[in-house]
């Protein structure tokens, strides 16, 4: 590859990246007032058109960047209709991730299905959140200013090896979910994400979690 080539790749994986950030925030609160629910008579149709529009951008960024951009939870979702459907409370979460918005949405989201949440807006923080909130789900951003979610992972799994780890990130490419496997990430999700591939993963660790209590 020479240097144009991957001047341009790295442009494509940094635009991208800005994208989904925003584009993650608008998701997680349009779905958000939904589960609040809304009075006015407008607000379903236009929920639903925000709605469409920001999967459609989802969709053309990932279609561009990727030739199968499918979460590998969307299989499992298909697989696993009934699973999604149970709901199972009280796992201990931790959304860490810097861009606020994003992070009080999925916060309040999960809160609202019953899930333990505590959030942190970045990599020391959740550290040292960590020590005393004993997460058993660490859902992670992986570009954050301080510690990055890949050398937060490593920090955590030193003392939480039990706990499984999902990225949540605006990094989508093949070869960032390769990267994430390889750095020990259990999931990888590509923001925006629906919150009911969240829930399918976290529905998934509870069901581990019963078992093995």
């Amino acid at each position: 590859m020479n240097s144009f080539e991957q001047t341009k790749e790295q442009y494509l994986a940094a635009l991208a990246h800005e994208l989904r950030n925003p584009l993650a925030s608008i998701l997680s609160s349009v779905e958000l007032m939904r589960a609040l629910g809304q009075n006015a008579e407008e607000i379903p149709h236009l929920l639903g058109v925000v709605d469409q529009k920001v999967m459609t951008i989802a969709g053309v960024l990932d279609t561009f960047l990727v030739e199968s951009a499918a979460p590998e939870i969307t299989a499992s979702v298909k697989r696993s209709p009934a699973e999604v459907q149970t709901p199972h409370k009280g796992t201990r979460v931790l959304v860490v991730d810097d861009n606020t918005t994003a992070a009080d949405s999925l916060y309040q989201l999960l809160a609202l299905r019953g899930y333990d949440v505590q959030v942190a807006y970045g990599g020391m923080e959740a550290f040292r959140k960590a020590h005393t909130f004993f997460p058993q789900v660490a859902i992670l951003d992986i570009a954050m200013p301080d510690v990055d979610g890949y050398k937060l992972m490593k920090m955590l799994r030193e003392e939480h090896n039990s706990c499984t780890y999902i990225a949540l990130t605006g990094y989508g490419q093949d070869q960032d979910k390769q990267r994430a496997t390889k750095e020990g990430f259990d999931f990888h999700l590509t923001k925006p994400t629906r919150i009911k591939a969240i829930d399918a993963i976290l529905k998934k660790v509870a069901s581990k979690l019963e078992r093995a209590a």
